[in-house]
């Protein structure tokens, strides 16, 4: 194929995804709360989800196709917070095109009339403003800046300065979301402990039994709204940070008010950030667990809270619930542990429902359907809370998390440099590809990017 074969091939793909893009959107927002709705929504949720599942078959096909006949996928050009940011900029000049002053042509306006177009656009232009502050508050915002006071004597910190060079240099903009992480993560040096798994797998009963207290509130259906941190203090209390508003600290019987789903559906609150402090003989300084929303199709914006904490995570458990089977979910939050770097351990929770007898054999089969499924040889337990067999829980915890809990300060920075590793190595591969792909084309790889 010649370069206009090539051209129309990629510009036609890109228009269906853009038209299935636009078939999804319509679906979501059907019925919504837009004044411009067009459409009613006579879909139901089971529909949209089935939908969404064939628009992803059928970006796999085109994303196969490309690779076959070794079509070049479009490159990010700007990351999402800026071309965000642009479109809050016009949407405030197009406010500015609703002042009165500006509408003589289209004929006279009484003083009531203007009186009232300008208390819109003032409340209109306030609203947009403040959305345009926190969009400019980016994870990236003063990331030069932080690099710059950066010791240069802590190990990992001239990497960090040299990736941030090439990310900038060649206009990586995909990447500098996780530099910024990874500079926390320096600057933080907590190790981070993560509880994943589906939802009602027993994430929060295990977190209270090892934490020798009930502050996690706990239920059969989705409880956990986004991420809780629990971490040592001086005293017991709960910090709450929002995206609008002043933080708030409140006692530990008020966490379930941000914290869960029922009291808090969607993150309606806009909350960022849960912290609990208290005393516990089992959280050292320096050491902190975090109680992830539940996997599975009823805790759909939770599951993404859980997915965007992933690169945050050192050390994560994975519950498998023994009352269920390993599912495709628990395989994929392995997988993308051991991808952002952290390392993963398979707990099998309410190990107190299985007969003595199969309690190790299951324990076994999970092993082995994890090593034949990812070829990874991932450590499996089983844990319980209930009654007696509690006690498998306490032997879990003294014989393979104390350990780890005692050596937090390596097992934080073992962590992170797998996490600095990898993104070298991510940020190698797409210059190799760029690279690779302006010796096909003749082209030279762009480095002007936003």
């Amino acid at each position: 194929m010649n370069d206009n074969h090539t051209r129309h091939l990629v510009s036609t793909l890109r228009h269906i995804d853009n038209l299935l893009s636009e078939a999804e959107h319509v679906l979501a927002t059907a019925g919504g709360a837009s004044p411009f709705v067009e459409c009613a929504q006579d879909s139901t949720p089971v529909q949209r989800k089935l939908i969404h599942d064939y628009v992803q078959r059928i970006r796999e096909v085109m994303r196969r196709g490309m690779q076959d006949l070794g079509l070049p996928a479009p490159e990010p050009v700007c990351g999402a917070l800026w071309a965000a940011s642009s479109r809050v900029l016009f949407a405030r000049l197009a406010v500015a095109e609703m002042e009165p002053r500006r509408m003589g042509g289209y004929g006279p306006l009484s003083d009531e009339d203007a009186r009232r177009i300008n208390a819109l656009i003032a409340e209109l232009d306030a609203a947009l403003e403040r959305l345009a502050g926190f969009l400019g508050r980016g994870p990236a915002e003063d990331l030069q800046a932080r690099l710059t006071q950066l010791d240069a004597t802590v190990k990992g910190a001239g990497l960090l300065r040299e990736l941030e060079r090439i990310i900038t240099a060649h206009g990586l903009v995909e990447f500098r979301g996780a530099l910024a992480l990874l500079l926390d993560r320096l600057q933080n040096g907590a190790f981070e402990i993560g509880v994943f798994g589906r939802v009602s797998s027993g994430k929060s009963s295990l977190l209270n039994h090892l934490l020798g207290a009930d502050v996690l509130p706990v239920g059969v259906t989705p409880v956990t709204a986004i991420p809780t941190r629990l971490s040592r203090g001086p005293a017991p209390r709960v910090v709450v940070q929002f995206a609008d508003r002043k933080p708030l600290v409140v006692g530990l019987d008020r966490l379930a008010e941000f914290s869960t789903e029922q009291a808090n559906p969607a993150n309606q609150q806009h909350v960022t950030r849960i912290q609990v402090e208290l005393v516990s003989p089992r959280l050292p300084e320096g050491v902190t667990f975090v109680d992830t929303p539940g996997l599975g199709s009823l805790a759909t914006g939770g599951a993404e809270e859980t997915l965007a904490y992933l690169p945050r995570c050192d050390l994560g458990l994975v519950l498998v619930d023994a009352a269920s089977t390993l599912t495709r979910e628990d395989l994929g939050m392995v997988d993308a542990l051991c991808r952002a770097g952290a390392r993963p351990m398979v707990l099998v929770s309410k190990a107190d429902l299985l007969q003595l007898a199969d309690r190790e054999q299951i324990a076994a089969y999970i092993r082995r359907q994890i090593q034949a499924e990812l070829n990874l040889d991932i450590p499996v337990h089983l844990v319980s809370v209930a009654g007696a067999d509690a006690a498998l829980c306490d032997q879990w915890f003294e014989n393979h998390l104390r350990p780890l809990l005692e050596a937090h300060r390596e097992e934080a920075a073992a962590a992170f440099h797998r996490k600095l590793e990898g993104l070298r190595q991510s940020v190698a591969a797409t210059l190799r590809h760029r690279l690779d792909r302006a010796a096909n084309t003749g082209h030279p790889p762009s480095s002007d990017r936003m």
